[in-house]
């Protein structure tokens, strides 16, 4: 977090700016602030040039826009139009924010979003979550930039996921869980994937602000955080008293 992956994003993309359009997903909070980070960034962008996709069914402006700011939220199995629509347009650059959402190969998002991702001439995808220790989770990142680059599912999980078959019961099942080979793994991930530590970047960072802002709780939610920390002092008094026991 903070180390300026956004603004790199914005200007990897505005580079290829004669190749839009640009499709930027985010998770649903950081719809508004990506809009506000385009616009200050890149001043040329009118307002009309930046589509923000509010529900399944807000297609109109997508085939208009140099830019479509669509949240996770909407990439669901009910919206087949919205998917429609955005295949259509064919989006030469694709930003994916928070990248990590596609881990799962079975949800519709990671179904939906990785073919946009493998069409498109141009793709960055952000994360802070990188799960270097779960191979598992970082396959579909992978394929959706180089398909197929690390063989298929099957091969990447044994290779590198440590993939062992395990009985619950009489069922015999996959666990890909683990991690194998990790040194090589590593390795080639480093040829796709520019990792930001903070001791890296420190020194070019502003200093961080702190600021308190007191606001106005509704009367049921004061009243339900009451009741939470009430439990959890009274929870944390019986964890010290447990410790006094044991001790």
């Amino acid at each position: 977090m903070g180390l300026g992956k956004t603004v790199q994003a914005i200007a990897v993309a505005y580079a290829f700016r004669q190749e839009w359009p640009l499709l930027v997903v985010v998770p649903s909070s950081l719809k508004y602030p990506w809009i506000e980070e385009l616009e200050r960034w890149i001043p040329e962008l009118q307002p009309g040039d930046i589509n923000l996709v509010e529900n399944k069914s807000h297609t109109m402006g997508i085939s208009s826009s140099k830019v479509t700011v669509l949240g996770y939220g909407l990439l669901t199995t009910d919206a087949r139009p919205l998917v429609e629509s955005l295949s259509r347009q064919r989006f030469a650059v694709v930003v994916v924010d928070e990248s990590h959402y596609l881990k799962s190969r079975n949800a519709a998002r990671t179904k939906i979003l990785v073919p946009l991702i493998q069409s498109a001439k141009r793709a960055i995808l952000l994360t802070g979550t990188p799960a270097l220790g779960r191979p598992e989770e970082l396959f579909m990142q992978i394929d959706a930039l180089h398909p197929k680059s690390f063989g298929t599912w099957t091969d990447y999980a044994k290779k590198y996921c440590n993939a062992h078959y395990r009985y619950f019961g009489p069922r015999r099942q996959w666990d890909c869980r683990g991690a194998s080979n990790l040194e090589e793994l590593h390795q080639r991930l480093s040829q796709i994937m520019i990792r930001r530590l903070k001791a890296e970047v420190l020194t070019q960072l502003p200093p961080k602000i702190r600021q308190r802002i007191p606001f106005d709780l509704p009367k049921e939610a004061a009243k339900e955080a009451s009741a939470s920390f009430a439990e959890w002092e009274r929870l944390m008094k019986g964890l010290g008293s447990g410790i006094g026991r044991h001790g």
